[in-house]
């Protein structure tokens, strides 16, 4: 599965390889909100959500939208999200489109691959799965309300039901482009070091 690089590089590269420049990459919006085992979260958007092209075994184009969030509250979890691998160049715009996702054995599974061919949850970078807190949902959806290759656009919402009867809806609107903070810049890239200047 396709894996992202570290937070420290991937400004770097998403500048090196931008035409327009990196100041003028959007932030990614978004968030998980709802249940979470017995607490209820908001989790905010990673800066690191990105939308991009991948080839899978086949050769064939495809598009991946990465969605990581800040599991804030939750210690067992360096990170939440999902790689969510797209067959082709689809565009979505006007009328949304819906997939629903069903478990099968500890993943979930789209009802229609010729629009989802994979579901790759993370609960940190390099460890596949779901949280052990709430296990695999029972289902899901994931609608997508935008997706434009030639903006660079993906916007919509993913949503898990446990069996529990509880319900977490995570939202997105990401871009083709890396966002970073003109910090990331600043501080050497770092992220975390001191920019105490005295």
């Amino acid at each position: 599965m396709f894996r992202l690089l570290s937070r420290t590089a991937l400004p770097l590269l998403a500048c090196a390889l931008s035409i327009t420049g990196c100041d003028s990459v959007p932030k990614p919006e978004g968030e998980c909100r709802g249940a979470y085992g017995a607490q209820s979260v908001v989790w905010p958007i990673d800066e690191n959500s990105v939308m991009s092209g991948f080839l899978p075994f086949d050769g064939t184009q495809g598009t991946q939208l990465h969605l990581a969030y800040v599991a804030d509250g939750a210690p067992e979890l360096a990170s939440f999200g999902v790689d969510i691998h797209i067959p082709g160049e689809p565009t979505v715009a006007g009328a949304p489109w819906t997939v629903e996702l069903l478990r099968q054995g500890d993943a979930l599974v789209s009802q229609d691959t010729s629009r989802v061919s994979e579901w790759g949850a993370f609960t940190d970078l390099g460890r596949d799965g779901f949280s052990s807190v709430t296990g695999v949902p029972v289902e899901g959806t994931l609608t997508l309300d935008r997706l434009i290759q030639g903006d660079g656009q993906a916007q919509g919402r993913f949503v898990y039901r446990y069996e529990t009867g509880g319900e977490l809806t995570c939202t997105f609107n990401i871009t083709d482009r890396l966002y970073f903070d003109d910090s990331d810049w600043d501080s050497g890239g770092g992220g975390g070091g001191d920019d105490d200047d005295d």
